[in-house]
């Protein structure tokens, strides 16, 4: 018998993607189209690794909210913009010297709140999780620890920083 070909979507193969496709680092979502809001569009995006802990039902819904605002807040906090292609400047216009801007000082009040929250040990957790992209079987080979007891630390982290934004919020 012949081996089936994987089957590779068009959008797939029109973006050069389809190494990172078979790999399955890669999802197709269908979405409303921003430009006609009547129409559906089919996007290309990144599998992040909270997202398949909640499709796998380690995490509530909730949890992979909090997990998305935290990486949001953390982007805001370094100084990311809405615009790809924007220059950012970092100095004040008076005085001519670095000054974080208003909503980077917004996002360190919360950020240090969540870390003073959460932990250093599960935060450790968090950000590989969620900047590291990595899975429980990831952690537990960084970590040197058993992916179950890593699970069970993953499960604590996520409940620990939904207290957190509970809080803030």
């Amino acid at each position: 018998m012949q081996k089936r070909k994987k089957y590779i979507p068009l959008l797939i193969r029109q973006a050069g993607v389809q190494q990172r496709w078979k790999r399955g680092e890669l999802e197709l979502e269908e979405a409303i189209d921003p430009d006609h809001p009547h129409h559906k569009t089919n996007r290309l995006r990144r599998k992040c690794a909270y997202d398949e802990m909640y499709g796998r039902g380690m995490i509530t819904i909730e949890q992979r909210n909090c997990a998305e605002r935290y990486a949001i807040l953390c982007e805001k906090a370094l100084g990311a913009t809405q615009n790809l292609y924007a220059k950012i400047s970092l100095l004040s216009v008076s005085r001519n010297r670095w000054e974080p801007t208003q909503a980077q000082h917004e996002a360190y009040e919360k950020l240090f709140v969540i870390w003073n929250g959460v932990g250093k040990y599960h935060i450790d957790i968090l950000n590989k999780i969620i900047f590291g992209n990595m899975n429980a079987f990831a952690l537990s080979k960084v970590l040197k620890m058993h992916r179950d007891f890593i699970s069970g630390q993953i499960i604590s982290s996520f409940i620990l920083l939904e207290q957190t934004f509970e809080k803030i919020d």
